[in-house]
């Protein structure tokens, strides 16, 4: 039976106190929690004692877990109680009921032991009233509590990042792309064409060894070639600024602005170790470096005329998405912008390998699969890619198109690997002949995947449904997408087979809600924020979408308009949400840590070590891991 007790004024404070650490209370008043404690009772309830139950009457008063764990279960099949939720210290119950005016939907039952302080409806709602912290966290909930960890990892990025690329910065880190030099005797109409075709300000001209003579700069055109009548065979020795001034790559940027000062010049040469020509610093390098953006990634990208470019780009991508996290950036917009530039640095290795490549008379479209189809990739992703094609009349056998594309396919991937996208260890990559298909050939193979709907074909459904096209002929990607969505709707026995593998992985939370970290193969004990967190939102998105026939690829997309049409209510969409994009950003940032060495290395970069986890992640991370459940047990009851 549960026992009650009014709080004596010799412990007000310190149940105050005990409140302090956990949302809304920490960032209330102090005259404002103290009030709640003394309006309080506290109860006792021992282990599977009910503490609410399903009324059609707005409930009485307000309860705060104080200690213990306290359940809500909804009645399953055969009568047999479902739990979908649980509530640990610092948790209120029942907020959506108390705000709506309504009755509680569910039963509220102590897992163990519990103690809970319960005040009135009447003090409730004075509280929201009065005090804004209560008002905004029971009327936003999760959201409420992303907002305040957002300030909390701004903070922390903000401090990671100062300094990171100052003044102090190698030179050898600002070199964006492989050198470009001239000869002595090249001609002036030469070099500045090459200088046009590749859009840089500057010409190192080196010996037979690569060692800097001298430099020209788009500056000495009008005084030295344009105004005296120079004739533009003429060898470029003649117009170049000699001797180049030169610093070797280890020098700072620092070094490189007091001799352009010194020197009044634009441009300093870098040298490698041997004092050959690394490549060229300019001013304008100097007054960016502090201002990596996605537009001039972008058009970085847009320029790069070579691999080692590409490279660079690629180690930019990742910077800069440590930079956005500190600017407050969401993981949303943050994994879009991530996918955004990979999908420009794919094309454009796509651009600069196609023309080595015999591709005439054949239509061909590169897909985006995985993450990257969904839009969604982290820092750590590897390639999942495939290629579709369509020969022109009269056309050869399936066979000997692919065996033309496949070298092509395998020279893009290589590059991919080159540029920090490792190969799929899987062989999901167009270089693979089982992902080089004809459209024909994809058709079948969604087919066959749809019909059979074994192991094996599940696996490879949550990878190739979300493609999208990159590069190529889209109205390929765009007719195959129109055979698997229809076929894929019709068949409820295939959406049942992938809501069953969907639900297996279950969220690694205990019977008292607590979580429960696993090892990996070096000893680390953390949590799979892939695994157990995002991967199944993104599993119950797909099912939802191809059960609904929308045609969009992104999760939240999936999700939003295939809402509407299952019946989902606005609340379960917004915690949903909520939970994938705080479950993303934790991704982003361990991979970040572990990229910093903040974290111990570990061969699954989602792995979340629980030691590393502050109590306010630790308390998101469980409401989080507490939302795939409630998708999980919605697709139980869409697919029993």
């Amino acid at each position: 039976m549960p026992a009650t007790f009014s709080p004596a004024s010799t412990v007000v404070g310190g149940l105050a106190q005990a409140l302090r650490p956990h949302a809304p209370f920490a960032a209330m008043d102090d005259a404002d929690v103290e009030r709640v404690v003394r309006a309080s009772r506290l109860k006792y309830f021992a282990s599977g004692d009910t503490i609410l139950t399903p009324t059609p009457h707005r409930p009485e008063h307000c309860y705060i877990v104080k200690q213990g764990t306290v359940r809500g279960e909804r009645p399953g099949q055969g009568g047999l109680a479902v739990g979908l939720w649980e509530l640990t210290a610092g948790e209120m119950f029942p907020l959506g009921a108390l705000l709506g005016r309504r009755g509680v939907t569910s039963v509220y039952r102590a897992v163990h032991d519990t103690f809970v302080l319960v005040f009135s409806a009447a003090e409730f709602d004075a509280l929201v009233a009065r005090s804004a912290p209560f008002r905004d966290f029971c009327t936003r909930g999760l959201a409420h509590l992303l907002d305040l960890l957002r300030a909390e990892v701004q903070a922390e990025y903000v401090g990671g990042i100062t300094g990171r690329h100052d003044m102090s910065t190698p030179l050898a880190r600002l070199l964006r792309s492989a050198p470009m030099t001239a000869s002595p005797d090249t001609a002036l109409d030469r070099a500045l064409a090459t200088m046009e075709e590749r859009r840089i300000g500057s010409l190192p001209v080196v010996d037979g060894q690569g060692k800097p003579l001298g430099i020209f700069t788009r500056q000495d055109v009008i005084g030295r070639i344009v105004l005296p009548g120079r004739s533009l065979a003429s060898p470029i020795a003649e117009v170049m600024s000699a001797p180049a001034i030169a610093l070797p790559a280890e020098a700072t940027a620092a070094d490189a602005a007091l001799v352009m000062a010194q020197s009044g010049i634009r441009h300093v040469v870098v040298t490698d170790g041997d004092g050959r020509v690394a490549g060229v610093v300019s001013e304008r390098d100097l007054f960016h470096l502090h201002r990596l953006s996605v537009r001039e990634l972008s058009s970085a990208l847009r320029r790069a005329h070579d691999l080692p470019t590409l490279v660079q780009c690629a180690a930019d991508i990742r910077a800069l998405s440590h930079a956005l996290v500190a600017q407050g950036v969401g993981s949303g917009p943050l994994t879009r912008m991530i996918s955004s530039l990979n999908d420009r640095l794919t094309v454009r290795v796509l651009e600069l390998t196609a023309p080595s490549y015999d591709l005439n008379g054949v239509t061909v479209c590169w897909l985006g699969l995985g993450s990257e189809g969904r839009g969604e990739q982290t820092i750590a992703t590897d390639q999942d890619n495939g290629l579709i094609f369509a020969a022109n009349d009269p056309a050869p056998p399936d066979d000997v198109i692919r065996e033309r594309l496949l070298p092509f396919a395998r020279a893009v991937n290589e590059a991919l690997d080159r540029c920090g996208y490792p190969l799929c260890k899987g062989g999901v990559m167009a270089m693979n002949p089982n992902w080089c298909l004809s459209l024909p050939e994809w058709v079948n193979a969604f087919a066959r995947w749809i019909d059979r709907g074994d192991p094996e074909s599940l696996l490879a459904s949550n990878i190739f449904f979300d493609f999208r096209p990159l590069w190529g002929a889209a109205p390929l990607a765009a007719a195959l997408r129109a055979d698997i969505g229809t076929r894929a709707q019709k068949n409820q026995r295939f959406l049942k087979q992938m809501s069953d593998n969907a639900r297996r992985n279950r969220p690694p939370l205990s019977w008292r809600g607590e979580l429960v970290p696993a090892e990996d193969a070096s000893g680390v004990e953390g949590i799979d924020l892939k695994l157990y967190g995002s991967m199944p939102i993104t599993d119950a998105a797909r099912i939802f979408a191809l059960a609904t026939g929308v045609t969009a690829t992104g999760t939240l997309e999936r999700m939003r308009e295939a809402a509407g049409k299952l019946g989902i209510v606005a609340e379960d969409l917004v915690n949903w949400t909520d939970a994938f994009e705080y479950l993303q950003m934790l991704r982003l940032r361990t991979q970040h840590r572990r990229m910093t060495h903040e974290l111990p290395p570990s061969a699954n970069p989602n792995l979340l070590p629980l030691a590393s986890v502050s109590a306010l992640d630790r308390r998101i991370l469980k409401e989080s891991l507490r939302q795939v459940r409630r998708i999980q047990q919605r697709l139980e009851v869409d697919y029993p």
